[in-house]
């Protein structure tokens, strides 16, 4: 027979028994029971929705973070590194080639070994992210254009050697020394403002902007061929530079050359001034090809490394007045 329970009532200061019906047991047992699901559903839906996380969750998680930032910034390495490459390309094709007569390299060559049967299986067997395969890639194609450059550099020196005659008369240096430069003017255009003449009109030089007096230098190895004076160019010196090549210096204070004597690369030749159509002391120098003015800039090979060519060749064509 089941125990009878009591429970002391202050009240009447006597003990009342407790009713331990099955029906008062189970209304006893709700609210327990109520609290156990909703505790339940809780816990289960922190598990099912990752909104709670073991420590070894949080650790793989900052491990995954981890991986994903590198991986980025590998991502943004090769970009960079497939930027300067394509620089040293173009300047390989547009420069170099052109200096030694040879043509720009077939785009079939330059995308050799980039192709081909699929040799990244392995990874892509064992599940590899896709993110990871794709800078694998990424880098292999890098490597091979490099590979393809650094065979056209070794096949360009060794014809180098063969022409060194032709490259000592190519304009290959600035005409003005690098300290003595104060700024670059305006560039080679098509549509440049005149100062003087007060209108646009075509700028087939570059403006070397530098106080009177500082030394003008030959830009190779050459003939003079004229020293006189012009309207708009003032006084100005012509070197005759041979392979179709001649270079042009005006708005000189000083001819330092005849007609007629052999210079050499960084020989004096004259000093900036301010003669003939001129809005201040500066060179204005212009290069030749087969009777032809192009791009001076393009031939400055000897004294700028690929970012400082590029630096010169953006201030110059942002400069939309010239100085003559």
């Amino acid at each position: 027979m089941a125990k009878e329970k009591y429970v002391f009532n202050p009240e009447t200061l006597i003990y009342d028994a407790v009713d331990a019906s099955f029906k008062t047991k189970v209304k006893r047992f709700i609210p327990y029971m109520v609290v156990g699901v909703f505790l339940g559903v809780a816990v289960f839906a922190v598990l099912a929705f990752g909104t709670y996380a073991t420590p070894k969750e949080r650790l793989q998680a900052q491990m995954i973070g981890k991986l994903k930032t590198n991986q980025k910034l590998l991502n943004k390495r090769i970009s960079d590194a497939s930027s300067t490459l394509q620089n040293l390309v173009a300047l390989d094709d547009s420069l170099y080639r052109t200096m030694l007569g040879e043509k720009a390299l077939n785009s079939s060559i330059r995308q050799a070994g980039t192709g081909g049967s699929n040799k990244y299986e392995d990874l892509e067997r064992t599940d590899t992210p896709k993110e990871i395969l794709e800078s694998f890639k990424n880098l292999d194609k890098l490597v091979a254009k490099m590979n393809v450059q650094e065979s056209s550099y070794k096949d360009l020196f060794k014809k180098s050697l063969a022409n060194m005659d032709r490259l000592q008369h190519l304009p290959a240096i600035i005409p003005v020394a690098n300290w003595d430069l104060k700024r670059i003017g305006s560039g080679f255009s098509p549509r440049r403002f005149h100062p003087i003449l007060n209108r646009w009109r075509p700028h087939k030089g570059i403006d070397l902007v530098a106080s009177t007096g500082t030394h003008i230098y030959s830009s190779a190895n050459g003939r003079v061929k004229e020293v006189r004076y012009s309207d708009s160019f003032g006084k100005m010196v012509e070197i005759d530079h041979g392979f179709g090549l001649v270079s042009l210096y005006a708005h000189m204070s000083k001819q330092n050359v005849k007609v007629g004597e052999q210079v050499k690369r960084g020989q004096i030749i004259g000093e900036i001034g301010s003669t003939g159509l001129s809005g201040g002391p500066h060179l204005h120098y212009e290069v030749h090809l087969n009777g032809v003015e192009v791009d001076p800039v393009k031939y400055f090979f000897n004294d700028l490394s690929p970012q400082e060519y590029k630096a010169v060749v953006a201030q110059s064509q942002s400069i939309e007045f010239c100085m003559e």
